[in-house]
């Protein structure tokens, strides 16, 4: 009897510790912060992202990527999807490139606008420096002689669909737009996002650094719920209106 009791109570103290271990090892997966998964060419998918169809524990719902054709993607709206080239986690930047734009092809043009990054996400680190540089396409009836303007020829060629209309002439300004920056005769149609760190002379060089991309910048939950409170990832404010 004696025997039977202290088999039974070992039995007893190992299922215990058993469900111990389990207890420890889902609350390692509940925060989220363990979970580690690749779409094509990033490998390093972790918190805060998380791929759609991930398991809910994994990454933050803010912070959602999807993996579509093997290729990672990020949901701007009301602007677009966007290619996801690189994750900095250290500085805490994402690299985007617009789907529209192929490589080797200077005559593809960005499809989307230029989102108006909202929470999580900003286009300014710490709220002073801007990350990425506008690009501004530029339609023009007559010929431009300008230091500001880059001609996009032999790569962007506008020209009139019938002989009434006029020729136009296709241009490019790097950086922002300011009064008097437009010449008579010309209009601002598009404007793209780029990282700038080589010369910009020529349109070719200017489509490289549109395909390599734009970064934005992620906020974490502490900055997102500033001056708020936060739990479970959703920001309360610190005192409930009408009372």
């Amino acid at each position: 009897m004696g025997s039977r009791f202290l088999a039974l109570s070992r039995w007893v103290l190992i299922v215990a510790l058993l469900v111990g271990l389990s207890g420890e090892t889902c609350n390692a997966k509940d925060d989220g912060t363990n979970c580690t998964f690749s779409c094509g060419n990033i490998h390093n998918i972790s918190y805060p992202f998380r791929l759609k169809h991930d398991p809910e524990h994994c990454g933050n719902a803010r912070y959602t990527l999807s993996c579509e054709n093997n290729i990672t993607l990020l949901d701007l709206p009301p602007s677009g999807k966007y290619h996801v080239q690189a994750i900095n986690y250290l500085y805490r930047t994402i690299r985007l490139v617009d789907p529209g734009l192929k490589k080797n092809n200077c005559s593809s043009m960005p499809q989307n606008f230029p989102p108006p990054l909202r929470l999580p996400y900003s286009a300014y680190d710490m709220s002073v420096y801007p990350l990425s540089t506008p690009v501004f396409y530029i339609k023009c009836s007559n010929p431009v002689n300008s230091s500001l303007y880059v001609d996009t020829a032999p790569c962007l060629n506008i020209n009139a669909s019938s002989l009434v209309q006029q020729k136009t002439y296709s241009y490019v300004k790097v950086g922002d737009m300011k009064v008097g920056d437009l010449n008579e005769g010309c209009s601002a149609e598009w404007v793209a996002l780029a990282l700038f760190d080589y010369n910009t002379s020529s349109y070719e060089s200017i489509h490289s650094a549109l395909m390599y991309g734009f970064d934005a910048f992620w906020l974490d939950d502490e900055e997102i719920c500033k001056h708020k409170w936060r739990k479970y990832h959703t920001c309360y404010p610190h005192t409930i209106p009408g009372t």
